[in-house]
């Protein structure tokens, strides 16, 4: 793959900071240490950029050399116990950033989920403390203004990881069949993703989701944790993985139906599918986001189960992290580019009757969207 030059993004967000009025960011986040480290990072750290180009890592000691070792091309300074914000307070009085401006991972506006590694209050409350003269504010933005356009380096790793995302939904799409559990489903999924180079299902909802029948229809319900429920004739199925390809992520789930749908299950595919093309259809670059979900919206609004049952929630961003930009909904105030990368969503959930989620990645280009995944984002029926 093409190799990513984390000096560049570090000197980019130095830049940032300085034209802000910023004298450091920390990144607590998993997907700022990720985007500007290389390296997996799942323990507590941060990484430091001040607006001079400096930029240092500090992590718990236990996992300190495996970093070091898989290429982290920053000084990593390491911590025990709970001595995270102690090092970051003097490395910042080190840099001599600690009376100014310091952007924190604090909040994720647009976000219902926390994106992991978010500074915590305990936290933010001790940091205060420790540099009483620093004004501490919520950078977030800082460097997601930057992880929000796609480089090709980037493009490449999102294309592999939904290739192999698209692998593990097949697999366990001709797993699906009359006795087989949810679990055992969500195993040959993992299988096949891994043998396929993921090397983490990062999802906070258990890893690859499954869910069958009754369990893919709790109202408003978009999670679906595998169990030892056993697949049925005439039923939904949600199949929804999570690939990690290179510290890349990928987000899939293209709704199953095992046997022939009745009546009432005909006509939620049909709203659903209507809604999903719609949503696509309107992927242009130029475009606002809310306009987007608007859009959605109203196709949902055709029907009665639509307007019913249909979320207003269409999706997020995807690339170090899922909770992030742009985030597919009312809310936002994104317009779509060239090189964002989107895990496009489109969601019914009907007790009784069916369950439908689409996470689907998509790369906005310059005449419009592209999938990133070779399936079609239509119902997959799988004969009894």
């Amino acid at each position: 793959m093409q190799p990513i030059d984390f000096t560049a993004r570090v000197r980019a967000l130095a830049a940032r900071l300085k034209a802000d009025g910023v004298s450091a960011y920390v990144g607590t986040r998993q997907a700022s240490l990720h985007y500007l480290c290389g390296t997996f990072m799942p323990w507590r750290g941060a990484v430091v950029v001040t607006a001079d180009g400096g930029c240092e890592v500090a992590y718990w000691a236990m996992d300190s050399e495996r970093i070091k070792a898989e290429g982290c091309p920053h000084p990593v300074l390491e911590f025990t116990g709970s001595g995270l914000i102690e090092l970051i307070a003097k490395r910042l009085a080190a840099r001599g950033a600690d009376q100014g401006r310091i952007g924190l991972d604090l909040a994720h506006p647009g976000a219902a989920q926390v994106a992991p590694g978010m500074l915590t209050a305990g936290e933010y409350l001790a940091l205060a403390a420790a540099i009483p003269q620093a004004e501490l504010i919520n950078g977030v933005g800082l460097i997601d203004d930057l992880m929000l356009i796609k480089s090709p380096a980037e493009i490449e790793r999102l294309r592999r990881a939904a290739i192999v995302a698209d692998k593990g939904f097949h697999a366990g799409l001709d797993a699906v069949r009359t006795g087989v559990t949810e679990n055992h489903i969500a195993g040959v999924v993992e299988a096949a993703i891994r043998d396929h180079g993921s090397t983490w299902s990062w999802s906070v909802t258990g890893g690859t989701e499954v869910g069958a029948g009754e369990r893919t229809a709790f109202y408003r319900g978009v999670t679906q944790q595998s169990t030892d429920r056993e697949i049925r004739a005439n039923e939904f199925v949600v199949i929804d993985l999570h690939p990690l390809i290179d510290l890349y992520m990928c987000d899939l789930s293209i709704p199953v139906f095992y046997g022939a749908p009745d009546d009432a299950q005909r006509r939620a595919i049909d709203c659903w599918e209507e809604t999903a093309a719609t949503l696509i259809g309107s992927l242009k670059p130029g475009r606002a986001v809310r306009d987007c979900a608007a859009g959605a919206v109203a196709a949902f609004g055709k029907s009665e189960i639509g307007r019913q049952f249909g979320l207003p929630l269409f999706g997020h961003g995807l690339g170090t992290c899922a909770r992030t930009r742009p985030f597919m909904n009312a809310a936002s105030d994104d317009i779509l580019a060239p090189g964002m990368v989107i895990a496009l969503g489109t969601h019914f959930y009907q007790p009784g009757v069916a369950g439908m989620r689409l996470e689907y990645p998509m790369l906005i280009t310059a005449t419009g969207a592209e999938a990133l995944a070779p399936t079609p984002p239509k119902v997959q029926i799988v004969a009894l």
